[in-house]
């Protein structure tokens, strides 16, 4: 990727231009390049329209009569847990992270006090209520 600024390449000076039938190099360097990567791309497309994934190293083939050019065996998983393994793990994490919530609720927080019981002789309650509907 080209990109204009400063210390790095300068913008183009002369513009293309067709005179006489002929195009501008620039021009024919480009439509090249175009078509180059069409075809590039069309070849590509065949190729990977069967995969979902891909790689851009040669893709090796199987010797005569084999079939197959790794088997299954030849490199097993890093790190793969079969399905009892992972759901035991992921069970264990659930019962974990609920039990330390409830221990946290019930034994480390605070527990808010009760309320006090109300005054039955207040003196400062209002007479009527000031949202109340006046009949008159």
């Amino acid at each position: 990727q080209a990109q204009w600024g400063p210390r790095r390449l300068a913008p183009p000076t002369t513009k293309p231009t067709i005179a006489a039938g002929k195009q501008c190099p620039a021009i024919e360097m480009f439509f090249s390049f175009v078509r180059g990567r069409q075809a590039a791309a069309v070849g590509h497309r065949a190729t990977s329209a069967a995969r979902t994934y891909g790689t851009s190293l040669p893709i090796p083939n199987p010797p005569p009569g084999t079939g197959a050019v790794f088997h299954s065996r030849m490199q097993p998983p890093k790190y793969s847990l079969s399905n009892p393994k992972w759901f035991g793990i992921f069970f264990a994490m659930n019962v974990g992270v609920y039990s330390g919530h409830y221990f946290y609720l019930r034994f480390l927080m605070r527990q808010n006090p009760p309320n006090p019981p109300r005054d039955p002789e207040n003196t400062g309650a209002p007479e009527k209520h000031m949202h109340a509907v006046d009949d008159e």
